[in-house]
């Protein structure tokens, strides 16, 4: 896109990482975890410190804006992150590490390079995965104490607690009414409004359009339904999208 101009300067890209080092072991492309830090990290580092000999990547990551971790969460999750939790050069097992060591680690190397970057006046990225869509609530444990806001946290809805932290330190949550409608929770039950009203940091975000939407512009979607499903004032939509 770069090398033939095809992007635009108005478009911004938050780049998912899945949490598939397991598949990746099982097939021998990777020897341990710290392979797979390796290889989404280092090019980054490369970039940020010798842009010219990485013209493209340093172009494109200027138009990037951060990182996500994605994966199913309600996959089984046998392990903690604990003190004698193999580091990463160590995980060497064709087991899945626990989504807490995913974060723990992605968060490692991103506060790092966007220190790097800011040092030489280069755009940063913020960490917003996947957290509380499904699955198991302590994840969103971690994503408090380390991600600028989340994507979906459905799962607040049922840890009061947690609700609670994420409003004090005002988290951003991205929430996909019309993908939660067709993967996991019907839009009716939905507690974006309930979140709204009480003060927590909301915003309404496209997830997979070319799965879930049927129009040129998936976010006008979410906001058109949105709006007649939980009868959304022109005030509340303005301050959705602030």
């Amino acid at each position: 896109a770069v090398r033939n101009e095809v992007y635009s300067d108005h478009v911004r890209w938050l780049v998912q990482v899945p949490r598939l080092y397991n598949i990746y072991r099982e097939n021998g492309i990777l020897e341990n975890f710290q392979e797979m830090l390796e290889n989404l990290f280092l090019p980054l580092f490369e970039a940020t410190i010798d842009p010219e000999n990485h013209a493209h990547l340093h172009a494109f990551l200027q138009q990037v804006t951060g990182l996500d971790s994605v994966d199913d969460e309600s996959k089984p999750e046998p392990n903690a992150f604990q003190e004698e939790t193999p580091t990463p050069d160590q995980w060497k097992s064709s087991q899945n590490p626990p989504y807490a060591y995913y974060l723990y680690y992605m968060y490692a190397n991103m506060a790092i390079l966007n220190h790097l970057r800011k040092e030489r006046n280069l755009n940063t990225f913020v960490f917003r995965p996947h957290c509380g869509e499904a699955g198991h609530a302590h994840h969103l444990v971690p994503a408090f104490m380390l991600a600028q806001n989340i994507s979906h946290g459905l799962l607040l809805r049922k840890t009061p607690a947690m609700q609670y932290l994420y409003y004090l330190a005002q988290i951003g949550i991205a929430m996909s009414p019309l993908s939660n409608n067709l993967l996991f929770l019907d839009i009716h039950r939905n507690p974006l409004p309930q979140f709204f009203n009480r003060g927590l940091h909301v915003s309404i975000s496209t997830d997979d359009p070319l799965q879930f939407h049927f129009t040129k512009e998936p976010l006008m979607e979410e906001y058109s339904i949105a709006a007649q499903v939980w009868k959304l004032s022109p005030c509340d939509m303005c301050e959705l999208a602030r």
